[in-house]
């Protein structure tokens, strides 16, 4: 008994047909399934690989039932299942994989998604009259994202459960006549029967588009029960073993080869360290842009138009005198600060990126980033707490994470607070001497000052190959503290102008 992986053009005719299974066969199947299932969740805990399956399908194919019988065979210790049907306005107002980066298990662990990223985009295809066009786009951002935190060590498990128009009619309309059964019965069933060719196009369109050899799609016959069940839950312990067989060759006999365009341009090198501003003039630019600053975040809460700030830089380069200049034109209710240091434990049990996109601001609202996702083509390159294969990938993962942000109509500023060497001396010198500044100075400081070349050059690319035109760099004159800060509220207040359609105040 096996299920055929999509290979032809006509998918829903590549299942293999489910067979009957008799009560006592498919009770001594069970058995030993439920044995195997146990096991492989055990060992697959102990290792840094983690599991999603995705439950989709045809109304009145059984995925309800199937998900509760997974949670019936499996450890719940180590397993979450989530619903993306209900979605409350913390997700609504966030890009729209948020709640899938939510929902991703830790290592170890597995998860259950009912319908997963592909139920959204039949319903918008079906009922929103969404085109192929549409549905191309939605599936790169999708094949992107399972492509992405497969090298991280998520296996995808991807389930499609159907039935003929015919085997649907007739499971519908058992539901509605069987009481026992009346109860799974949802109200728009019949009102998707009548559209099932639209929904068997969408879906089709989806898997073709979504499908690849290391995520590929699953066709299971859903017209017999017994045998749906047992084949998900052997589809399910495959995975797993395959995860625990991936943990334990985890020493790659070749290293990843990739490859980053050469940036040839020296960005901070072009950036005019001499610029200043007087103290007269600063106060009065201060009032000004911060007043202006203080209008237009109330405009953007408005509008439920959110900012991502981030704050990039030298040590001792002014990021945080500078994000309080910011905050001090920000009404206290609309905005958070996130520190970044080294990853908690819980946070090194995901993808390097699942703890930048829990704190996204909600609609309206503004995140500010001391320091942030760069961390890990920056110190995590030169310190080489990421691999080679895995800061260089970091580039387009970044570019895609920031897209889907500004594609929500999130406003991204970025800055990198520039210095020189000498500059950075001068003010190690003067923390030292100030008792309550004492704490900024670290042995980490003196150490990346001493890898300033490598760290300069890692600058380079990174602004080379992540300054893009929906999320731009601002590299700010640092030298002089108050040159910078206006220079960094001037920036951000041009860009919520832009985004708001030029309707703030003339730039």
């Amino acid at each position: 008994m096996k299920c055929e992986v999509v290979t032809q053009e006509d998918v829903f005719h590549s299942m293999e047909s489910a067979e009957k299974i008799g009560r006592k066969a498919y009770d001594e199947l069970i058995t030993s399934l439920r044995a195997d299932l146990l096991l492989a969740q055990r060992a697959l805990n102990e290792t840094s690989q983690s599991v999603v399956i995705t439950i989709g399908g045809v109304d009145g194919a059984g995925k309800g039932e199937v998900i509760q019988i997974l949670n019936e065979w499996l450890d719940p210790r180590g397993l979450d299942t989530h619903s993306f049907w209900d979605m409350a306005a913390n997700a609504t107002d966030r890009p729209y994989q948020w709640r899938y980066w939510q929902s991703l298990p830790s290592r170890g662990r597995i998860a259950i998604w009912f319908g997963g990223m592909y139920t959204d985009p039949i319903d918008k295809y079906v009922h929103e009259k969404r085109g192929t066009e549409w549905v191309s786009e939605i599936s790169k951002d999708i094949r992107f994202f399972e492509n992405m935190v497969l090298k991280d060590g998520t296996i995808q498990v991807k389930i499609w459960m159907h039935l003929t128009k015919g085997a649907q009619h007739r499971r519908l309309k058992d539901l509605y006549e069987n009481p026992q059964e009346h109860w799974r019965a949802m109200r728009d069933d019949w009102k998707h029967h009548n559209l099932y060719e639209q929904f068997s196009e969408a879906a089709e369109q989806l898997i073709l588009s979504t499908r690849s050899k290391e995520a590929p799609w699953h066709i299971v016959d859903a017209s017999i029960k017994e045998w749906r069940n047992v084949t998900v839950g052997r589809l399910l312990h495959e995975a797993m073993i395959q995860a625990i067989k991936l943990e334990k060759s985890a020493r790659p006999k070749k290293k990843p080869q990739i490859t980053i365009p050469k940036v040839e341009k020296n960005f901070l090198a072009e950036v005019d360290l001499e610029q200043r501003l007087e103290a007269g003039i600063y106060e009065q630019a201060l009032i000004t842009w911060q007043g202006r600053l203080h209008r237009l975040f109330w405009e953007a809460y408005d509008r439920n138009i959110s900012t991502v700030l981030v704050f990039e830089g030298w040590d001792a380069g002014g990021k945080g005198s500078a994000i309080k200049r910011v905050t001090a034109a920000i009404d206290a209710r609309l905005y958070r600060i996130v520190c970044v240091a080294a990853p908690t434990p819980e946070e090194s049990n995901y993808h390097y990126l699942w703890r930048f996109w829990n704190p996204l601001p909600r609609a309206g609202r503004i995140t500010i980033f001391d320091r942030s996702w760069y961390g890990r083509v920056l110190v995590e390159r030169i310190e080489k707490f990421a691999k080679e294969h895995e800061w260089k990938r970091a580039y387009q993962e970044i570019n895609e994470f920031e897209r889907q942000l500004t594609d929500h109509g999130t406003v991204v500023c970025k800055f990198w607070l520039h210095i020189n060497q000498e500059k950075q001396m001068e003010r190690f010198k003067k923390r030292l001497k100030i008792p309550y500044k004492r704490h900024k100075i670290t042995d980490e400081d003196w150490r990346n000052r001493e890898k300033w070349p490598q760290y300069e050059l890692a600058v380079n690319n990174m602004i080379g190959l992540t300054n893009t035109q929906n999320a731009p760099w601002t590299i700010v004159a640092g030298n002089n503290k108050k040159f910078a800060r206006i220079q960094i509220l001037r920036s951000i207040c041009h860009q919520l102008e832009d985004a708001l359609g030029g309707q703030g105040e003339n730039h």
